[in-house]
């Protein structure tokens, strides 16, 4: 893949070459490609696929940049449902010339339109804008808040981006507190009775890792010295 075809992740499942001309975007399961340097016929951005898997997206980006212009999916299809309106529009003119005029006659709803007549499809809405307090951040505690707040969502913790915010942006051991308070509730939740639970908890504090956050702890005085094994036994 050339230079300019590589991704780089924008956060929501969202892919962006590094030169900006296209976005690999999820979509019900499947993923497109938004061209941001070709337009359709309603002067928005070209939407390629879509595509049963990212590879074939990425795929579909080298062909893109290889090829002539593209010529939208919707262009047929609103070719052919604007011939169809123009078709019974002059149908309607004419049976309204040899139809007689009723006066007591209630003036005809508008028929529905008929099955199968293709409609343009609706735009997806626009991405949420990112935070202020990400935007502040240096590109690289950029990219490394946004990898936080989806490994934490795909872990489905809530409170993904404040808690990222806390982490990188005030320097708060914030995955370690919440790593801590995973462990204990797992702990105390298995406890057999009290004193086993009061154990685990000491076992837990004193010092412990995190593999799915990737971060560890250990328990210190207030002059930052480690204070080691505890000694748990009655």
């Amino acid at each position: 893949m050339p230079a300019d075809d590589s991704l780089k992740r924008l956060g929501g499942g969202r892919w962006e070459t590094r030169d900006g001309r296209f976005a690999i975007e999820p979509q019900s399961g499947t993923w497109v490609v938004v061209d941001n340097e070709q337009t359709d016929e309603l002067g928005l951005p070209l939407v390629r696929g879509p595509f049963g898997s990212l590879t074939a997206a990425r795929e579909a980006i080298e062909g893109a940049r290889t090829a002539g212009p593209a010529q939208s999916p919707l262009a047929d299809r609103l070719k052919e449902a604007h011939g169809g309106r123009a078709r019974d529009d002059r149908r309607a003119e004419r049976r309204g010339k040899e139809a007689k005029p009723e006066p007591t006659r209630r003036a005809a709803r508008r028929p529905p339109e008929r099955d199968g007549e293709l409609q343009p499809t609706p735009e997806p809405p626009p991405p949420t804008p990112e935070p202020r307090w990400l935007l502040d951040l240096a590109p690289a505690e950029r990219r490394r808040a946004r990898d936080l707040i989806e490994r934490l969502g795909e872990a489905g913790v809530d409170g993904a981006a404040e808690l990222a915010r806390a982490e990188i942006a005030r320097d708060e051991p914030a995955l370690a507190r919440l790593a801590i308070e995973r462990r204990l509730r797992e702990l105390i939740g298995s406890a057999k009775d009290p004193d086993d639970a009061v154990r685990s908890a000491l076992e837990a504090l004193s010092t412990g890792r995190d593999r799915e956050f990737d971060v560890g702890w250990r328990l210190v005085d207030d002059r930052g010295r480690p204070l080691g094994d505890l000694d748990l036994r009655d």
